[in-house]
């Protein structure tokens, strides 16, 4: 089953040459834009909360609806149709505004932020790069987890995560 499948060497590899590609446009995107600050907070027990909860919501949840499917099609077909990468990064980046309209009103301001919708589409493309090259889905969820984390503990994550 694909969610099982132990990515290779090569694959963490990739995936740390993703993650740091991601980081390179999105960060400094972040903080010029003003939608991130810099704000170191390492050991704060908040964050080993966040650290526990967000491996399976967003980070394992969110990759096995998002990107879960496409890996299925890649494994039964060989290859998933551009259409359904398409639809798969639409609904990921769509989700964020509908989970501040009805599960956390709260993020709202947050969620609804073309400047945080910009960086979700970027990161949805990195992951989705991640899940069809791997063929696995555990790359994107440590990458899913590497970004919620940090930016809880160094970029000053808004009080509802």
């Amino acid at each position: 089953m694909f969610l099982f499948r132990c990515p290779s060497e090569a694959d963490w590899r990739f995936t740390a040459l993703v993650c740091f590609g991601f980081a390179l446009i999105a960060v400094p995107t972040a903080l010029v834009t003003g939608v991130y600050r810099w704000a170191p907070d390492l050991f704060d027990l908040e964050l080993l909360r966040v650290a526990l909860i967000a491996l399976v919501l967003p980070a394992l949840l969110e990759e096995l609806v998002f990107r879960g499917p496409l890996i299925w099609v890649l494994e039964k077909r060989g290859r998933v149709p551009i259409w359904m990468v398409l639809i798969s990064l639409a609904a990921f980046v769509g989700w964020h505004p509908v989970n501040a309209f009805t599960l956390m009103p709260q993020a709202a301001s947050t969620f609804l932020d073309p400047r945080f919708i910009f960086i979700t589409a970027l990161f949805g493309a990195a992951v989705t790069i991640l899940a069809l090259r791997t063929r696995s889905l555990w790359p994107a969820i440590v990458l899913h987890w590497i970004l919620v984390v940090s930016w809880k503990g160094l970029f000053g994550a808004p009080s509802f995560l």
